[in-house]
């Protein structure tokens, strides 16, 4: 069952393991750019991982803070706050462009989201070194996105394959509960603003008496989860699943009930 108390935990974990996955991807395979201009290394990619598993906003904050630690760590405490926004936009991209596309491109938008970093590193050091030296970096930087990407997506795929990317994935934003969940599964599914929880609970009570099972959502904040792409919805409605949402606050039970009869059976 999702409840907000558990998704939350879930994502705070989920947080705190990819943010000490970066720092360590970064501190401990880092390599100097020939010149003394700033390095390379491998936590881009826990960088778009991040984006992938925590969705745009908690992303961002994670992989930007975590990679800011990290250059603060080695030594490079001037690239910080480039670090900070520039892997922050790469997660919040990765995870907004993740959800948003077809599952068949969904990888190749990760190796979009990964350029910002060439891009956003040779602006930072223009401004700091001159174009002598960004302009070399480009090409090492580059390389370390794509790197990144690459590993990312077998690690995604992966991913996928346990289903930690789909039904149930941490991505999902808290804006729906489910309330009540049959031992077996649902026949149906009833969702309802909270407001409205008492109404669907009864109606879903009624359906019982006639040995249909229903699972209860009810849903806090409507805008994001009528934003939710269908993997993300299916953590609420089983793919094929039946399912009544209650929008009238004037609706009876028994005229709930009755859609939801209406629902299975066609």
């Amino acid at each position: 069952m999702q409840t907000k108390q558990a998704q939350s935990i879930r994502k705070l974990t989920t947080a705190g393991v990819l943010a000490a996955s970066i720092v360590l991807l970064t501190t401990l395979v880092s390599i100097p750019i020939p010149g003394g201009v700033g390095y390379i290394n491998l936590g881009d990619m826990g960088v778009l991982l991040a984006g992938m598993l925590l969705g745009g906003g908690w992303g961002a904050l994670c992989a930007g803070a975590a990679s800011a630690l990290s250059d603060v760590l080695l030594g490079y405490t001037i690239y910080a706050p480039a670090t900070f926004v520039i892997k922050g936009l790469v997660a919040l991209i990765a995870g907004l462009l993740f959800v948003k596309t077809e599952k068949k491109i969904r990888f190749a938008a990760l190796y979009l989201a990964a350029l910002i970093v060439p891009v956003g590193y040779f602006f930072y050091e223009l401004l700091l070194y001159g174009a002598a030296s960004a302009i070399p970096n480009i090409l090492f930087n580059t390389l370390q996105c794509l790197v990144g990407a690459v590993i990312a997506t077998i690690v995604g795929v992966m991913l996928l394959k346990t289903k930690l990317l789909s039904r149930e994935s941490v991505a999902t934003p808290v804006c729906a509960e489910i309330l009540r969940e049959p031992k077996n599964g649902p026949d149906v599914v009833l969702l309802a603003p909270r407001s409205e929880a008492d109404l669907i609970k009864r109606a879903g009570d009624m359906l019982s008496v006639q040995g249909i099972m229903a699972r209860i959502v009810v849903i806090d904040d409507k805008v994001n989860y009528d934003k939710l792409g269908d993997s993300q919805r299916e953590s609420y409605i089983p793919a094929g699943k039946p399912f009544v949402r209650v929008e009238n606050a004037e609706t009876t039970p028994t005229a709930v009930m009755q859609a939801a009869v209406n629902a299975i059976g066609k």
